[in-house]
């Protein structure tokens, strides 16, 4: 810890998860799981925002790699079990699929 250099002033309350990660990671699954047959290869890019983020909470010294690590998997978890229900549930339309009359 006396090796960490803060650039930003904490509260000195650290928490495993990281909260920015897991809503961040989260976000960017939900997004690849529901629009990836729609986007392709574009689906990716919410997880280079992602990644940007918690680089940023790991560079000023908010969180350490492992509080990272964990909410990137919770929230992918998470954004992985609330897009099976919806795309089950609702589905997005495929415009591909649809006959003409």
């Amino acid at each position: 810890m006396d090796q960490v250099r803060l650039l930003v002033p904490c509260s000195g309350s650290y928490s495993f998860t990281s909260s920015h990660a897991t809503n961040h990671f989260g976000m960017a699954a939900f997004f690849f799981f529901t629009f990836r047959h729609f986007l392709k290869y574009w689906a990716w890019i919410p997880f280079v925002w992602a990644f940007l983020v918690v680089y940023a909470q790991i560079y000023v010294g908010i969180h350490y790699p492992l509080d990272i690590i964990g909410g990137a998997g919770l929230g992918i978890a998470l954004a992985w079990m609330v897009a099976s229900f919806f795309n089950k549930r609702f589905g997005l339309i495929n415009f591909d699929n649809q006959q003409v009359a």
